[in-house]
């Protein structure tokens, strides 16, 4: 079977070399000349050769291609990276620049201003400059713009930070690989419009395509919840989604319904073979059906953003129409799947770290090699209990390939995925149908009023339905700690059991059983590690302050009510094995009146509290926390105009917190430290005039905000 798919799948052999290549290309960002020179002429020399010669030679000639292909992947990483070229604009910032934008969609309103995506196509510092580049705009208020307005503004794009926290998202590695690495906030007086539009005709008229379906649906479906997810299910639009909302399709595995893939262009594809089987079977009737459908899938894919998933599925049904219609012919269903990822990897390499790309494949993958052997398993006679069995199949065998990598992106399973599926698809398929229709009868006001009221029922009842599955007990387990390595043993577990189930291949048994223990030993590995660990974290929240002390499986939690409250999310449990937490501080209302002679820190303890390894101490201006032999000492209070302390008090690290009035060159006359520290609470013009001070005298020093979360073993 494999041996036949490996011949009839030439993309397939293509694919692998190629992916390899754009994983090294980031890793080794090079244009590797010389290897693709020397394969090169292994490939054309032995063209000169005797056929005898050549003969003998073509394997050397087959993994010189190979390797060329490899080497393709580098170079397009290289090619796509925009920080290579001259003209990009992280060349080109400097303090107190203006900046020309062209905004690449309309703002969209967040928790506290406005975001857009911009193109920044001008900069100017002495003299006006044609760069390249895109950035992210925060506007305060909410701005009168929309695709492709001009924008001016004032002041130097930001570098886009990670926060380093431990176990949270990497938005700037996310951001780097769409080649965005610059943001800026903009107050009222900080930038203005310009006229004229710098907008391309095809983008202008998506964007309008797109907000007419967005207030069709809002005047027709005006329940907010319905309305949100009326957006998500038609045109992909989620900025208006309802967290809790996406939180219960999260935790019941249908979250696939509310984001755009490949699940509605498969819809679209069928519901227009069944419109169009009316034409007559002629070759210009065959090539009007590929056209339509082409243009409509491609329409559709790019109104809604043309994200990953929506591409894949997109490439692979034109695969499949110019096959059928224009050269008739059925082609290999891998080799199609393998050449929709060659095309859309040599148009975007950075679409191989995409959680959407990879799911998509990995689930057409699973349902192309398992639901057939699934679904004889049993043979149903009754028409609609054979329906149902079908869709349980192709639930099943899309788990087949994505559930490993689930467990790594989401660190969660939902063990009801099939109840939820079974209930939301064939919902979902007609709420979509339905909003097509009102999209097309929206001009008669009486027959839309009343489709869209049956469409905000019907959306009431899917999301009814999916809450009541997210709330029977053991609907999802979450907390599941995966990493890298373990997701490839899992799919190493996966592949054998599958060589044991459909090529009867027992041998494989062993593989599998070898796999698995390998997963638990790192698993155990893993505990025992964390068993024996000593850390301390300053966490990079903005404007707030949280700090954990572990040990072992345990915590002990310090920062005010922001920073608590962000460290009750699960990122220390996943990261780092923390079980428990034995002990909270609260730092509100440790910042004294403003008496100076009640702010001067002081060595005697004003309270006190133990639990194990962890001591704190509150003292005025600050509390001073041990754990073992180290000590952070947090300064929140004013120490300007203290006296000089008799007896030096030996600190390990210092944080200054919620920007402490301190005179940081008198620091030595209170303390011997090793590490003076800066959390994300203090002002950013503190900061700077802190670390200015630090290097004057010199004295080390850690930025949070700029450097991420400061993390230390103990």
């Amino acid at each position: 079977m494999f041996v036949n798919l490996w011949r009839t799948a030439p993309f397939l052999r293509l694919l692998l070399p190629f992916t390899a290549g754009i994983t090294a290309g980031m890793f080794y960002p090079l244009i590797p000349w010389e290897c693709m020179i020397v394969c090169a002429l292994v490939w054309i020399v032995p063209s000169f050769f005797s056929i005898r010669k050549r003969f003998a030679w073509r394997h050397y000639r087959g993994a010189a291609v190979l390797a060329i292909v490899f080497c393709m992947g580098m170079v397009l990483v290289c090619i796509h990276d925009a920080r290579r070229h001259a003209g990009w604009l992280g060349h080109h910032v400097k303090d107190s620049m203006y900046c020309v934008a062209v905004l690449k969609e309309p703002p969209v309103k967040k928790k506290r201003s406005w975001k857009a995506e911009a193109n920044v196509v001008m900069v100017h510092y002495e003299k006006w400059k044609a760069v390249r580049g895109t950035a992210l705009l925060y506007f305060r208020d909410t701005p009168r713009l929309a695709y492709g307005s001009r924008v001016m503004f004032r002041g130097e794009p930001q570098r886009i930070r990670s926060s380093g926290n431990p176990g949270a998202f990497d938005y700037a590695r996310y951001c780097s690989y769409r080649n965005i690495y610059h943001q800026a906030f903009l107050s009222d007086s900080a930038w203005r419009q310009l006229p004229g539009n710098g907008g391309n005709p095809v983008g202008y008229w998506l964007s309008t395509a797109r907000q007419y379906a967005l207030s069709t649906l809002k005047k027709y479906i005006p329940g907010k919840e319905e309305y949100g997810v009326a957006q998500a299910l038609l045109i992909g639009y989620r900025d208006e989604l309802d967290a809790d909302v996406v939180q219960a399709y999260t935790n019941t595995g249908v979250v696939h319904i509310i984001a755009i893939s490949g699940l509605h262009l498969g819809l679209i594809y069928v519901s227009l073979l069944q419109l169009l089987k009316w034409l007559p079977r002629r070759r210009w009737a065959d090539l009007l059906k590929a056209f339509v459908l082409i243009a409509v899938l491609w329409g559709f894919s790019l109104l809604t953003g043309a994200s990953a998933s929506v591409l894949r599925s997109a490439v692979m049904f034109t695969t499949i129409a110019l096959g059928q219609f224009v050269i008739a012919r059925h082609s290999n269903i891998y080799n199609t799947l393998a050449a929709a990822a060659f095309l859309l990897l040599s148009y975007n390499p950075f679409f191989l770290v995409d959680a959407g790309f990879q799911l998509s494949f990995l689930a057409v993958a699973g349902i192309v090699l398992c639901y057939q052997p699934l679904y004889d398993l049993w043979m149903i006679e009754w028409k609609w209990p054979d329906k149902l069995w079908q869709m349980v199949a192709v639930s099943l065998a899309a788990q087949a390939f994505t559930w490993p990598v689930c467990l790594f992106y989401f660190h969660q399973f939902p063990n009801y995925f099939l109840l939820a599926n079974v209930v939301a698809v064939p919902l979902s398929t007609l709420l979509l149908y339905g909003e097509i229709v009102l999209m097309m009868i929206a001009e008669v006001p009486v027959v839309a009023a009343f489709a869209g009221r049956g469409l905000e029922y019907g959306i009431f009842a899917m999301n009814t339905l999916i809450r009541w599955v997210d709330s029977i007990p053991g609907a999802v387990v979450s907390g599941i700690r995966m990493s890298m390595t373990g997701m490839f043993l899992l799919y190493g577990f996966t592949v054998a059991c599958l060589a044991v189930w459909l090529l009867k291949k027992k041998e494989f048994v062993w593989c599998a059983l070898g796999l698995m223990m390998v997963f638990m030993g790192l698993g155990a590995l893993q505990r025992i590690q964390w068993q024996h660990q000593k850390r301390l974290v300053v966490y990079n929240l903005p404007k707030a302050t949280a700090v954990e002390f572990i040990t072992g499986r345990e915590s002990f939690r310090l920062g005010d009510s922001v920073g608590l409250e962000h460290l009750q999310l699960p990122i220390s449990q996943l990261e780092m094995g923390v079980k428990r937490t034995v002990m909270t501080c609260n730092l509100r209302g440790l910042q004294d009146s403003s008496d100076v002679r009640k702010q001067v820190v002081l060595p005697v303890n004003s309270g006190q509290r133990r639990h194990g390894p962890f001591h704190l101490s509150y003292i005025q201006g600050g509390c001073l926390v041990s754990l073992g032999a180290k000590r952070l000492l947090v300064l929140t209070g004013n120490l300007q105009h203290a006296p000089p302390l008799s007896k030096k008090i030996k600190i390990d690290y210092i944080l200054l917190s919620h920007n402490p009035k301190v005179d940081i060159s008198r620091l030595q006359d209170f303390f011997i430290y090793d590490l003076l520290i800066f959390d994300a609470s203090c002002s950013a013009f503190q900061v700077r005039k802190w670390k200015n001070a630090c290097n004057k005298l010199p004295l080390r020093c850690f930025s949070v905000p700029e450097q991420g979360a400061f993390v230390v073993n103990l």
